[in-house]
């Protein structure tokens, strides 16, 4: 039979925590072998509040994920978001002195680690060094130069930063919970992984995540990444607003929004009405369904107009004929394809994942493309771990050695 190479995604949000288990065959195929989801506790604005909460919950959808699928996975993506996730545009310099002036990998990783070193805010680490592009004496523009003859290598990167003690946070509850190795991942990158295909990128995209307390976009130009960043705003702070304003609970309003919201008032057709149920004594509410959208859309214009503001205007200036693409589950609330556009005048569309052998075809939804694009970028790191000869975990779908262990997870505590 052929070897396989266990992997996992995990996606920890404000609403939902979600774990996906793959495998990777001999040939370098991945398949889903489950995706599990519970609701999520402890966690606010891609921040752990409650380690307590954070943990049982991710212990559970672990356990059921590695049920499921009849593996156990000890190394894992897990995707962080939210306005502590930061981008700097930084440039590393390296002389060449070897004979015959010849680039090397060793060259490249040297102007690399010189562009690593930032002057950081408190409590930042770097998470991603994304390469966008090389100068060699002077030649811009220069996507791989190994082997070129130069005297001077100059690196332009984007360095992605995250809170250092959130990302210690995650790491030791995701042990407790029974992972031994967690790789700390921007999960708009992950989403851009899951969505964006080379064209996009090459022809320059936007990508914003529209979650439920945090909105996350990354930017994309000549195929390289050029800005990540995000607002700690996101489609719940819609609900609260309506919440308060009708008086009604946050669950009937959460259900009314993804039932007959809009977010573009222009779209709802006056003959439209919304009933807002009675709830504890107090009366029904019959309006418009016009009306209805007026409380969501300058909510959700207000959340794209601090979230494009945060980016730097550089980047803003250049073209992106790839449009905009949301995803997300902020990105289903009818009506938002045609507020971003006539907001930023770009074509607007929703992002679907790419089909994965194996996977159930209910999870081709906005909703997924984080989970299944850290899945994706383990499968990544796992293959570059081949190739450099590291070890990677086997997939063993002996199932009596998974159920030997279920004892000891329930027995684990913060």
């Amino acid at each position: 039979m052929t070897a396989e190479k266990a992997i996992m995604g995990l996606d920890i949000g404000s609403s939902w925590v979600r774990a996906a288990v793959g495998t990777i065959s001999k040939d370098g195929m991945l398949t889903v072998e489950s995706l599990c989801e519970r609701e999520s506790a402890g966690v606010h604005n891609g921040i752990v509040v409650n380690a307590e909460q954070t943990f049982k919950t991710i212990r559970s959808v672990i356990q059921e994920a590695q049920l499921q699928a009849g593996i156990e996975v000890a190394s894992c993506s897990v995707g962080i978001g939210g306005n502590t996730v930061k981008s700097y545009q930084s440039e590393g310099v390296t002389g060449i002195s070897a004979k015959g002036q010849e680039i090397t990998k060793s060259d490249i990783y040297k102007s690399l680690e010189v562009a690593r070193t930032l002057n950081l805010e408190p409590d930042s680490s770097i998470i991603h060094t994304l390469v966008q592009d090389f100068t060699v004496d002077g030649r811009r523009g220069i996507k791989d130069p190994e082997n070129m003859t130069g005297h001077r290598l100059e690196s332009n990167a984007l360095i992605v930063t995250a809170s250092a003690n959130n990302c210690a946070n995650i790491k030791k509850i995701v042990n407790k919970a029974g992972i031994e190795n967690v790789h700390i991942v921007s999960s708009v990158l992950s989403d851009a992984e899951s969505v964006l295909s080379l064209d996009d990128k090459e022809m320059g995209t936007i990508l914003i995540n529209v979650g439920s307390d945090c909105t996350n976009l990354i930017a994309y130009h000549n195929g390289s990444p050029q800005f990540v960043g995000a607002v700690n705003m996101g489609s719940s702070d819609i609900t609260n607003d309506i919440a308060v304003i009708t008086n009604k609970p946050r669950q009937i309003v959460e259900e009314l929004k993804c039932q007959y919201g809009s977010c573009y008032v222009a779209n709802v057709k006056d003959s439209e009405e919304v009933i807002i149920p009675k709830v504890s004594g107090l009366p029904a509410i019959k309006m418009p369904r016009k009306e209805f959208a007026k409380m969501i859309e300058p909510k959700m214009a207000e959340i794209f107009a601090y979230l494009i503001t945060g980016v730097n205007p550089k980047v803003m200036e250049r073209p992106f004929g790839g449009g905009v693409v949301l995803t997300g589950g902020g990105a289903l609330l009818s009506g938002i394809t045609d507020l971003v556009s006539e907001m930023l005048n770009m074509q607007v569309r929703i992002g679907f994942p790419e089909m994965i052998t194996g996977l159930d075809r209910s999870y081709i939804g906005p909703a997924y493309t984080t989970i299944l694009g850290l899945l994706k970028s383990e499968a990544k790191r796992g293959a570059y771990q081949s190739v450099k000869g590291e070890p990677v975990q086997s997939a063993s779908k002996n199932r009596n050695g998974l159920f030997h262990k279920i004892g000891n997870f329930f027995k684990t505590v913060v």
